[in-house]
């Protein structure tokens, strides 16, 4: 039984190995956009200080 630290670590994992199988290249704009905040979501829900400092940093950058 996985704990569900480990399964978002390997939601985690399998987003990025998806993102990396595509390559950069063959994906439109949008979706990668897309996948990349996906990303970002997953790693949120280990870390949600992590989502904190992506706010800050966003609100300094505005």
């Amino acid at each position: 039984m996985r704990s569900p630290h480990g399964e978002r670590l390997a939601r985690l994992t399998q987003a990025i190995d998806e993102l990396a199988a595509y390559g950069l290249a063959d994906l439109p704009p949008d979706t990668l956009a897309e996948r990349v905040a996906h990303i970002c979501t997953l790693v949120e829900g280990i870390d949600p200080e992590a989502g904190r400092r992506r706010a800050h940093i966003t609100r300094i950058e505005n």
